[in-house]
Protein backbone atom coordinates (compact mmCIF):
# COMPACT_ATOMS: atom_id res chain seq x y z
CA UNK A 1 0.00 0.00 0.00
CA UNK A 2 1.47 3.15 -1.12
CA UNK A 3 1.94 6.28 1.44
CA UNK A 4 -0.97 8.52 -0.23
CA UNK A 5 -3.77 5.74 -0.03
CA UNK A 6 -3.00 5.22 4.06
CA UNK A 7 -2.75 9.30 4.33
CA UNK A 8 -6.52 9.73 2.65
CA UNK A 9 -8.04 6.73 4.28
CA UNK A 10 -8.16 9.07 7.23
CA UNK A 11 -9.35 12.21 5.78
CA UNK A 12 -13.16 13.57 5.77
CA UNK A 13 -12.43 16.65 3.10
CA UNK A 14 -10.94 15.79 -0.15
CA UNK A 15 -8.82 19.06 -0.58
CA UNK A 16 -7.41 17.79 3.30
CA UNK A 17 -7.09 14.54 1.66
CA UNK A 18 -4.76 15.60 -1.17
CA UNK A 19 -2.86 17.81 1.31
CA UNK A 20 -1.97 15.28 3.57
CA UNK A 21 -0.76 13.01 0.76
CA UNK A 22 1.52 15.33 -0.66
CA UNK A 23 2.63 15.98 2.68
CA UNK A 24 3.46 12.39 3.09
CA UNK A 25 5.44 11.91 -0.49
CA UNK A 26 7.37 14.56 0.70
CA UNK A 27 7.96 12.94 3.82
CA UNK A 28 9.25 9.94 2.29
CA UNK A 29 11.20 12.15 -0.19
CA UNK A 30 12.85 13.74 3.20
CA UNK A 31 13.54 10.38 4.41
CA UNK A 32 15.10 9.11 1.18
CA UNK A 33 17.84 11.39 1.39
CA UNK A 34 18.40 11.80 5.06
CA UNK A 35 19.18 7.70 4.70
CA UNK A 36 21.39 8.66 1.76
CA UNK A 37 23.27 11.10 3.93
CA UNK A 38 23.61 8.15 6.68
CA UNK A 39 26.91 6.55 6.48
CA UNK A 40 26.65 2.52 6.30
CA UNK A 41 28.28 0.47 8.96
CA UNK A 42 29.46 -3.67 8.48
CA UNK A 43 30.75 -4.69 11.43
CA UNK A 44 34.30 -6.49 11.05
CA UNK A 45 35.66 -8.73 13.67
CA UNK A 46 39.30 -7.65 15.01
CA UNK A 47 39.50 -10.02 18.06
CA UNK A 48 41.38 -13.11 16.48
CA UNK A 49 43.63 -11.35 14.70
CA UNK A 50 46.99 -10.37 16.19
CA UNK A 51 47.69 -7.21 14.23
CA UNK A 52 50.98 -6.85 15.05
CA UNK A 53 51.80 -9.65 12.79
CA UNK A 54 52.08 -9.73 9.09
CA UNK A 55 49.54 -12.32 8.28
CA UNK A 56 47.15 -10.86 11.13
CA UNK A 57 47.36 -7.64 9.71
CA UNK A 58 46.73 -8.67 5.85
CA UNK A 59 44.13 -10.69 7.27
CA UNK A 60 42.28 -8.07 8.84
CA UNK A 61 43.02 -6.07 5.04
CA UNK A 62 40.92 -8.78 3.71
CA UNK A 63 37.84 -7.90 5.84
CA UNK A 64 38.27 -4.77 6.10
CA UNK A 65 37.90 -4.61 1.61
CA UNK A 66 34.70 -7.08 2.10
CA UNK A 67 33.32 -4.82 4.38
CA UNK A 68 34.19 -2.10 2.37
CA UNK A 69 32.67 -3.25 -0.70
CA UNK A 70 29.37 -4.42 1.42
CA UNK A 71 28.96 -0.89 2.31
CA UNK A 72 29.61 0.45 -1.24
CA UNK A 73 27.05 -1.71 -2.60
CA UNK A 74 28.46 -5.27 -3.32
CA UNK A 75 28.77 -8.43 -1.76
CA UNK A 76 30.14 -12.08 -1.98
CA UNK A 77 26.77 -12.40 -3.80
CA UNK A 78 27.19 -9.93 -6.65
CA UNK A 79 28.79 -10.09 -10.05
CA UNK A 80 32.51 -10.54 -10.20
CA UNK A 81 32.44 -7.10 -12.60
CA UNK A 82 30.68 -5.77 -10.11
CA UNK A 83 32.72 -6.38 -7.58
CA UNK A 84 36.14 -5.24 -9.41
CA UNK A 85 34.27 -1.98 -10.16
CA UNK A 86 32.83 -1.52 -6.42
CA UNK A 87 36.73 -2.12 -5.85
CA UNK A 88 37.91 0.81 -7.81
CA UNK A 89 35.24 3.49 -6.95
CA UNK A 90 35.84 6.81 -4.35
CA UNK A 91 33.49 4.88 -2.10
CA UNK A 92 35.40 1.71 -1.60
CA UNK A 93 38.58 3.52 -1.53
CA UNK A 94 37.46 5.98 1.24
CA UNK A 95 35.61 3.68 3.11
CA UNK A 96 39.57 1.57 2.88
CA UNK A 97 41.29 4.94 4.20
CA UNK A 98 38.60 5.72 6.79
CA UNK A 99 38.53 2.38 8.40
CA UNK A 100 42.30 1.60 8.63
CA UNK A 101 42.70 5.28 9.90
CA UNK A 102 40.15 4.51 12.53
CA UNK A 103 41.82 0.71 13.32
CA UNK A 104 44.52 2.50 14.57
CA UNK A 105 47.14 -0.42 13.86
CA UNK A 106 50.30 0.48 12.99
CA UNK A 107 50.70 -2.66 11.25
CA UNK A 108 47.92 -2.90 9.41
CA UNK A 109 48.62 1.33 8.47
CA UNK A 110 52.09 0.10 7.45
CA UNK A 111 50.77 -2.51 4.90
CA UNK A 112 47.80 -0.70 3.40
CA UNK A 113 50.51 2.15 2.34
CA UNK A 114 52.80 -0.30 1.33
CA UNK A 115 50.34 -2.08 -0.78
CA UNK A 116 46.56 -1.05 -1.02
CA UNK A 117 46.33 -3.46 -3.49
CA UNK A 118 46.69 -6.22 -1.13
CA UNK A 119 43.89 -5.39 0.14
CA UNK A 120 41.68 -5.44 -3.40
CA UNK A 121 42.59 -8.84 -3.81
Amino acid sequence: MNIPKIAALGCAVALTCALSAHAAVVSEADAARDVERQPVRVAVRIHDLDLSSPAGSAAMLRRISQAAQEACGASSFSFQDYRWATKRSGCYRQSMDRAVADLNAPTVTRLYEQNPVVASN
